[in-house]
């Protein structure tokens, strides 16, 4: 015989995630914003009352920001429920670098295959931009002009799921040239910068995926040594730490 379903004998539908609170999206935005370009040092403590204070809110929508942020893993949660904004470490650089050039070479390479020629003029602005902040301003707005510059090479590739990515590993490289390119940039070093990014231009202008690959590979590896070399050692293998007084007299 045939039955009637009840609402009891209804499956359980799983509840949706919920989505963060708009006041959260905007603290995600600026804290994200602060850690990048350093106005939050690494290693620093989260305070969720001073920021409920600063953005005139309730600490709800600030924990839900700092979640955020940690699936971004630009916050920690220590055992003891405090937050910190993690120190930056070495040991996954190599790793970083790796996936920075294969996606750096993989946005060249698809964006020749879909270049037009109408897209021409504002490539060509964006690298101006970038030219004259790497000869009058070789810190923050140079890097802005550059990264401005390499979204819009991204944006040109039209591959949704590879722009995601290599916007991600752009924003975790900020830190690093802040801190070990720009302050460690020989006059040399932002000329061949400079260059690299006309010849790529140019290759890119005339579709030679081939020429625009060997310009990206050799451009990052050369900016790789930059940050290698601020690492070196400055002053501790010259350092006498003979005492005096353990000098024998004659």
């Amino acid at each position: 015989m045939e039955t009637t379903s009840t609402l009891g004998d209804l499956p359980e539908i799983p509840a949706t995630r919920p989505k963060p609170q708009r006041g959260a999206i905007q603290v995600y935005d600026t804290l994200r914003d602060d850690i990048l370009w350093l106005r939050i040092a690494p290693g620093s403590a989260i305070d969720e009352v001073a920021l409920a204070r600063r953005f005139e809110i309730s600490r709800t929508p600030i924990r839900e920001a700092l979640m955020l942020l940690a699936g971004d893993s630009l916050v920690v949660f220590l055992p003891n429920r405090t937050s910190i904004v993690p120190p930056l470490s070495l040991h996954n650089m190599g790793e970083y670098m790796d996936m920075y050039l294969l996606l750096s070479r993989a946005v060249v390479r698809g964006m020749i295959l879909k270049f037009h020629p109408k897209n021409g003029v504002e490539l060509k602005s964006r690298l101006t931009d970038l030219i004259d902040h790497l000869e009058s301003e070789p810190g923050e707005p140079a890097l802005r002009a550059e990264l401005a510059l390499r979204h819009h090479l991204g944006d040109l590739a039209s591959n949704t799921f590879q722009n995601r990515f290599y916007r991600q590993i752009l924003d975790m490289g900020i830190r690093s040239k802040i801190l070990h390119f720009f302050p460690n940039s020989k006059p040399a070093d932002l000329a061949a910068m400079r260059l690299s990014w006309q010849l790529l231009v140019d290759a890119i202008l005339r579709s030679d995926a081939t020429a625009a690959d060997q310009i990206v590979t050799d451009m990052l590896l050369a900016e790789n040594e930059v940050i290698l070399r601020s690492l070196h050692p400055k002053f501790g293998a010259d350092l006498a730490l003979t005492s005096h007084n353990s000098a024998k007299e004659p």
